[in-house]
C-alpha cells in the first residue's frame, strides 16, 4: 500500500516556521541598531549646536568688548557669516533680463 499524502509534515512546518522567526529576529535587531545609532548621532549633533552657539556667544561678547575699549563699531570682520545679509531669491542677477 502506497500513502499518497498532501499536505504538510510537522517537521515541515516547524523548520518554516523557526525561519521566519530568524529573519523576523534579526530584523529587529538591525531596526534596534539603527534606531539606537541615530539617537547617538543625534545627541551628537544637539552637543555640537551647543557648543557652537557657546562660541558664537562668547566671541560676541569678546568682539564687543573689544569694540567698546577700542570706540569702533560696526566692524564687519568681527561679524559672523550667520549674520549677513544675503541677496535675496526674487533679486534679478541679470540686467534688464527679458
Amino acid at each position: 500500500m502506497a500513502i499518497n499524502s498532501q499536505g504538510f509534515i510537522l517537521l515541515e512546518v516547524l523548520v518554516a516556521m523557526s525561519m521566519i522567526l530568524g529573519v523576523w529576529i534579526a530584523s529587529v535587531g538591525i531596526y534596534h541598531r539603527l534606531a539606537f545609532n541615530l539617537v547617538k548621532q543625534e545627541s551628537k549633533r544637539s552637543q555640537l549646536r551647543k557648543e557652537m552657539d557657546t562660541f558664537e556667544i562668547q566671541e560676541q561678547v569678546r568682539a564687543n568688548l573689544d569694540l567698546s575699549i577700542k570706540g569702533l563699531s560696526n566692524d564687519i570682520a568681527r561679524v559672523s557669516d550667520r549674520n549677513r545679509s544675503m541677496r535675496t531669491a526674487t533679486q534679478s542677477i541679470i540686467k534688464n533680463k527679458r
